[in-house]
């Protein structure tokens, strides 16, 4: 005999009741002359039988009698649903007209409900080997998942977005950004001419690659963003004026953040980005369920963090790429550590303090990395 609880769809009360399994079938009682735990108020028995000749009147299989005769609801295996059996809690089976049964669990009614399948899944979950199994092999599968599988997974489908698409996001986005937060750049004319021969003859170096002829740089001024450029995925590269000004206008210096955004773009990383953090949200919420959000507030983990840790990954692969373009050219890799030490001290950012939460790695490594390849050139 298993114990537990019917609720009423349309009434805030709890019936108790016992279930057992005769004949194939579920057969629920109500136990002691419909005993009741009332929430705000109490479903009566006339209630109950107007719901049977409800029911009755559908030709559906389920017969609820009234109080006196005792009659027992009578459900075949086809008209209940059930949430798969998870450990020792109560299980909980959806019947018809809304009703939902609790009771505890018990080996026969796992076996109705689950069959089979069901019966040797539970098994697993309360043998140690299977637990010890599941303990290894758990976070194996979603390293293989979120460090492999979706960087794999984002590279293709980025690569099947036409240009015409790349070319109207950013188009919108470039928009949408000037009116929020940038402003015509307040250079002085001809120092934007100089600088612009300058990219020119960079972009023109930079073969290969198939997106020489994207390549388009402009200026513009913020207060928001300082020094600082961005590339979108057309090819569109925006300076900041303070990003000039904060290197005097060097043009070395400025080639290497160039050949940096040019990185971003040959390997469409921003398309990329796109994908991996709709997978890594999907993927969260499918593996943590409700869990993720609770992560997210109370730790500042969660989704952001995977996606940071991609965004270092593309930082890394764009400042290597600026690194060998300029060896190709026969220029200088510390021109790149140079004006990421101008930015640091610019940010009082060098350390890798707090690392898994910044969308950038760490100034430091990032320097080292370019003097590191300046001094094995």
């Amino acid at each position: 005999m298993i114990h537990g609880q019917l609720y009423q769809s349309n009434d805030s009360a709890v019936t108790l009741v016992t279930a057992s399994i005769e004949d194939d079938a579920l057969v629920i009682r109500l136990l002691n002359g419909d005993k009741r735990v009332k929430d705000e108020r109490c479903v009566t028995t006339s209630q109950l039988e107007i719901d049977a000749n409800v029911t009755a009147d559908k030709g559906e299989s389920v017969d609820i009698g009234s109080s006196e005769s005792n009659e027992p609801l009578r459900f075949q295996q086809s008209d209940v649903n059930a949430k798969s059996k998870l450990g020792n809690l109560p299980r909980e089976i959806t019947l018809p007209n809304d009703r939902l049964l609790v009771c505890s669990p018990s080996p026969l009614l796992d076996q109705w409900l689950d069959g089979g399948a069901g019966s040797r899944i539970s098994q697993m979950e309360t043998k140690k080997p299977w637990l010890i199994a599941s303990v290894l092999l758990v976070p194996l599968l979603l390293y293989v998942i979120f460090v492999q599988g979706m960087p794999w997974a984002a590279v293709k489908f980025a690569n099947q977005i036409p240009y015409s698409i790349k070319s109207l996001a950013s188009q919108h986005t470039l928009s949408a950004l000037d009116y929020s937060m940038l402003e015509p750049s307040t250079l002085p004319n001809l120092q934007r001419e100089q600088l612009m021969v300058g990219f020119d003859f960079v972009v023109k170096q930079v073969s290969g690659l198939g997106i020489e002829n994207n390549i388009r740089v402009h200026f513009r001024d913020s207060n928001l963003i300082g020094a600082n450029a961005f590339a979108l995925p057309d090819g569109t590269i925006v300076f900041t004026d303070d990003l000039v000004t904060l290197v005097d206008g060097d043009q070395a210096l400025l080639d290497a953040i160039l050949l940096h955004e040019i990185g971003h773009v040959a390997q469409n990383h921003s398309m990329q980005m796109v994908a991996e953090s709709l997978f890594a949200t999907l993927a969260i919420s499918y593996f943590f369920g409700d869990l993720s959000g609770a992560i997210e507030s109370f730790m500042g983990i969660g989704s952001s963090v995977v996606q940071n840790q991609y965004s270092q990954k593309h930082e890394w692969q764009a400042d290597n790429f600026a690194i060998e373009q300029l060896k190709l050219m026969q220029r200088d890799p510390a021109d790149f550590a140079d004006v990421m030490r101008k930015l640091s001290n610019d940010n009082e950012q060098l350390g890798s303090e707090n690392s898994w939460f910044q969308s950038h790695p760490s100034t430091k490594a990032r320097i080292e990395n370019a003097e590191s390849a300046a001094y094995h050139d």
